[in-house]
C-alpha cells in the first residue's frame, strides 16, 4: 500500500468544520472527555472523511459525510452508526 493512504494529516480545506462546536458538543456529550482537542484528518478513504481527534490522554476517531450534494442513499454515517452501536453490545 502507497503511503499516501497510512497516517494523518492536517484536515483540508474542503473538509473544514468549526472545531470548537465539536469540543462542546464532545464535553456535553462524552463521558470523560478533557483537554484541548486536537484535529487531523485520516489520509485516503474520502468517501465518507474520517479524523483522529484527540484530548488529554483519549484519542477518538470521527466520520462524516463529504460536502456537497449526494445521493439519497450514498454516505450513509447515520446507518453505520447504528450498524456499529448494534454490534458494541455483541462479541463481535
Amino acid at each position: 500500500m502507497s503511503d499516501k493512504f497510512l497516517g494523518t494529516r492536517p484536515v483540508s480545506s474542503r473538509h473544514a468544520f468549526d472545531t470548537g462546536r465539536l469540543a462542546d458538543w464532545l464535553r456535553a456529550n462524552v463521558e470523560g472527555y478533557s483537554g484541548e482537542l486536537a484535529v487531523e484528518q485520516f489520509k485516503g478513504g474520502q468517501s465518507n472523511p474520517t479524523f483522529l481527534l484527540s484530548a488529554g490522554n483519549r484519542k477518538y476517531v470521527m466520520r462524516r459525510k463529504p460536502p456537497g450534494k449526494l445521493l439519497p442513499s450514498a454516505h450513509a454515517v447515520d446507518r453505520e452508526y447504528r450498524v456499529i452501536s448494534a454490534l458494541a453490545k455483541t462479541d463481535v
